[in-house]
């Protein structure tokens, strides 16, 4: 049952308006004047109050005002009663906080149409209110779950910043989110062989960053085993495949996987459907692509990865990266893209400190956009640079 407050302090009209509202179902509390209102409001959960403009104290805008500007009744619907249509009078209501204006010689029908009209409105206001509620206890659950999925997902995939055998490893990872759908690990695999994996999986947020978590458990448990590339993903599609042979949406990744064998200073890889990596040959002054061919992971069962070498020197460089590094300022333009990031990784090649020249590059393509001088964000974005 609905409650109203009537605020009015002439007995006759009181008494017409009591009773025209218990009769249509309605819980009426009356009071003379509004000292008191706001704490029985609070009191009695009033649903709509209605203020004579005439109080004997006080104006009942001057009341209304008042009510509108405490915590407790700010959003308790008032319709204000008054001698006047004019203008002046409707405007003074609705500056008082009023949320309905009505002349005092109305009938028992307009009356409870009025009231019908605003108890609907807080009907309304009360469901969104509900609807807002439950979607922030929502956001606070996806908030928490996001938070525990970057925090599971930064676990498994590390900034790399080392030595091993004169070549030197070091790495970025930059999420468009919080958390994303780029993956990437270098594992020792003893005193002479160091993997390397970059890839990119379907999909964003969540269940993407499950999915990186995934691979790259799966790529920890694989290397150790398999010392040829082309062997290694060809387990990999086939484990992955399995997982998930019978999800209704069908998941890939994209994945290049390489072993840099610092002993006989060779390079093993394969690719599955992943951006080629860039090799910086220093002694001819020239880049090259590790171009090898193969469907994305779990795209189809028993497919065949092809198995490449390519010799380093001295000097030399290898990029590794995902896709987002040309999309944000290269996309649908892949010779545009290699142009500029062969030019720039020929003119710094001699650098020093590796880190310095990664900062670089990401700085060219990824951080600041030229014209506007704002962060680009459209796609994860990740980088390992192997110096030689």
């Amino acid at each position: 049952m609905d409650r109203i407050m009537l605020i009015d302090s002439s007995e006759q009209s009181s008494q017409f308006i009591i009773r025209c509202l218990t009769k249509s179902g309605y819980d009426v509390l009356h009071i003379t004047d509004g000292s008191s209102a706001a704490l029985q409001v609070k009191a009695a959960a009033i649903d709509l109050i209605i203020i004579d403009s005439d109080l004997n104290s006080e104006s009942g805008f001057d009341v209304c005002r008042k009510l509108k500007t405490l915590e407790e009744t700010q959003y308790t619907l008032v319709l204000i009663m008054g001698e006047s249509d004019s203008t002046n009078s409707l405007a003074r209501a609705l500056e008082s906080g009023a949320d309905d204006y009505m002349l005092k010689d109305f009938d028992e029908n307009a009356l409870k149409s009025k009231v019908a009209s605003l108890l609907r409105i807080k009907d309304l206001s009360d469901q969104l209110k509900e609807r807002y509620t439950e979607l922030e206890q929502k956001n606070k659950i996806l908030d928490m779950q996001l938070s525990m999925a970057m925090n599971v997902q930064r676990s498994l995939i590390k900034e790399y910043n080392f030595m091993h055998n004169g070549v030197r490893f070091v790495s970025k990872y930059m999420p468009a989110l919080d958390i994303g759908g780029d993956f990437y690990d270098i594992i020792k695999l003893d005193d002479e062989n160091v993997a390397v994996v970059m890839g990119d999986v379907s999909g964003h947020g969540i269940s993407a960053a499950l999915l990186t978590a995934m691979i790259n458990m799966m790529a920890r448990n694989l290397a150790p085993k398999y010392y040829n590339p082309a062997q290694f993903l060809f387990h990999m599609n086939n484990e992955f495949a399995q997982i998930f042979a019978n999800s209704e949406s069908q998941m890939y990744a994209c994945m290049f996987y390489a072993i840099i064998n610092t002993n006989k200073k060779r390079i093993y890889y394969s690719n599955a459907g992943q951006a080629l990596p860039i090799h910086v040959v220093s002694a001819e002054a020239g880049a090259v692509e590790l171009e090898a061919s193969g469907a994305p992971i779990g795209m189809l069962k028993d497919s065949v990865y092809e198995h490449k070498i390519a010799l380093y020197g001295e000097g030399d460089l290898i990029l590794f990266y995902t896709d987002g590094l040309a999309d944000n300022l290269y996309k649908d333009k892949a010779d545009e893209f290699y142009s500029r990031i062969e030019s720039l990784l020929l003119g710094m090649r001699k650098d020093s400190d590796p880190e310095i020249l990664l900062d670089a590059l990401i700085g060219a393509f990824y951080n600041v956009n030229a014209a506007k001088n704002k962060k680009m964000e459209m796609d994860d974005v990740s980088v390992i640079l192997c110096s030689m």
